[in-house]
């Protein structure tokens, strides 16, 4: 496998970073033999010094790592011959990074920096951030001709199949880095539109958690022959590199994590109103299947985005269907009496453990009067979670010691809560940053106890989870607790005989 981008040495914004041994002891755990590499010097400091270091590094690791030269366009002189001597090197792309560097793809030089790559038939390597940043390059660079390889650089890809799609239909000299595609049957529907011979993967380690994006590529519903084609055939035709033989073995570390029994907190019905193939009570159980589930506690995004009624009765559908399945009832700060009539009516089925709200949906913290109201029913209802967003919670779990709270999304602000013993863990993140979803962090911070395994499916795939529970390389012991013990002690009702059984 090629990993289509990753970076040398160390990152000065954020102190991450690694010598060359230690990014190969990486790609080795993870089974990656080659890797597309620049330096954060070239990226910071020196345009000339960090490509020197890069390429010093690529030759000393036997081929393996595989030097791209960053250019830098607020220093790029155009019609002088440096970039005909950059392709003649051992390079193999050029990298930009508008971002980290101050620049746009709408500056005029880059127009004309993509014709000069055109004419030397220089790859580009596009680093960007958003999908106004894929559109700025289907405007100004695309339409120079030259190959250009589109790599995500941080956050979450859920929202960008669309414009993946409309982009790769007009321009068919781009290639599209799938690296954070999160959600269940998303890369499946780009194999399905635009063919694999289209698709890469670029990890963006050490700044993103790697594993993610590997393990997602490894759980994809797709032939051998297209993994192996988004693996490194991709790269080796648009990079003139000579292609794997045969597909990658599948990673040990993908099947340990994938097979381990699982409790996950944090599952939807319904969907999010954007491309989401796999979304069916169907498609969940095989999901559930595929990486053994005992457990999935879930509520209703129709609950959530709109009724809570019909969404809570989604729900009830959903746990019915579906015996790993348990619900949460979802209740709005907006309909106070018909939120405790919610509660009213599922609280006696065991098939319900605990009540989930958005708050800030709403504009309100959880402390709010209006969830003050609802949640005073909870006062005499033993062993009633409530998960939500973070807004407020710190306060109302020091009002509500005898109530366990369940931070959702909570792995880039864990700190704020680390010091309240009813609150616990969800490590559910749209972004694979290392920054954002900081585990190893949580762990040291907060201890083994409180952390829960959750993924937001569909809309995050549990491969995707998984791969940053990997990249975070936690002791056996923590991972046994954060898998399924935790989940227990967070939602007493998972232990009552009739709840947990089928």
């Amino acid at each position: 496998m090629i990993d289509g981008g990753i970076f040398l040495d160390k990152d000065p914004s954020s102190g991450l970073g690694s010598d060359p041994a230690e990014v190969l002891a990486r790609l080795d755990r993870f089974g990656v033999t080659r890797a597309l590499a620049t330096s954060f010097k070239a990226i910071y400091f020196d345009e000339r010094e960090g490509n020197e270091l890069t390429a010093e590094f690529c030759a000393a690791s036997d081929g393996r790592l595989l030097p791209t030269a960053t250019i830098n366009m607020l220093g790029y002189d155009a019609g002088v011959d440096s970039l005909t001597q950059i392709s003649k090197g051992p390079f193999l792309a050029a990298a930009l990074f508008p971002t980290f560097q101050n620049w746009t793809w709408s500056d005029y030089v880059v127009e004309v920096f993509a014709k000069d790559c055109a004419k030397l038939d220089f790859p580009i390597l596009a680093g960007i951030w958003n999908r106004q940043d894929l559109a700025a390059v289907a405007r100004h660079v695309a339409p120079a001709g030259g190959k250009v390889l589109i790599r995500w650089m941080r956050g979450s890809g859920y929202n960008n199949i669309p414009d993946i799609i409309a982009v790769a239909q007009d321009h068919p000299n781009l290639c599209f880095d799938i690296s954070t595609i999160t959600q269940s049957g998303g890369i499946e529907r780009l194999v399905e539109r635009l063919g694999a011979d289209r698709l890469f993967l670029a990890s963006g380690s050490p700044l993103v958690a790697e594993g993610a994006s590997y393990f997602m590529l490894e759980g994809a519903r797709i032939s051998d022959a297209d993994r192996q084609m988004i693996q490194s055939g991709t790269l080796s035709k648009a990079l003139g590199l000579n292609a794997d033989p045969e597909p990658a073995a599948e990673m040990r570390l993908w099947q340990t994590y994938r097979d381990v029994p699982k409790i996950d907190t944090h599952w939807h019905t319904s969907g999010w109103n954007i491309i989401e193939p796999r979304i069916s009570f169907e498609a969940i159980a095989q999901d559930f299947d595929v990486f053994n589930y005992q457990i999935a506690n879930s509520s209703s995004i129709r609950a959530l985005n709109h009724d809570i009624v019909t969404g809570n009765a989604e729900t009830k559908a959903f746990v019915e269907a579906e015996p790993r399945a348990r619900g949460l009832i979802v209740v709005n700060p907006l309909e106070i009496e018909t939120s405790i009539g919610e509660i009213e009516k599922y609280r006696d089925n065991p098939r319900f453990v605990g009540i989930k709200t958005i708050q800030d949906f709403y504009g309100k913290d959880l402390d709010d009067p209006s969830y003050l109201e609802i949640f005073a029913h909870l006062d005499n209802m033993s062993g009633w979670p409530i998960m939500a967003h973070l807004p407020g919670m710190d306060r109302l779990a020091q009002l509500k010691p005898h109530i366990n709270f369940i931070a959702a999304h909570a792995t880039w602000r864990y700190w704020d809560f680390a010091d309240l013993k009813n609150v616990w863990f969800d490590i559910a993140t749209s972004t694979a940053d290392r920054q954002d979803a900081d585990i190893k962090g949580m762990l040291a911070r907060v201890g083994e106890d409180r952390i829960i395994f959750s993924c937001d499916g569909q809309l995050m795939n549990p491969a995707w989870t998984l791969g940053k529970l990997a990249s975070a390389d936690l002791p056996e012991t923590a991972l046994q607790k954060i898998f399924q013990e935790n989940a227990l002690d967070a939602f007493p009702r998972l232990r009552d005989a009739e709840a947990v059984s089928a």
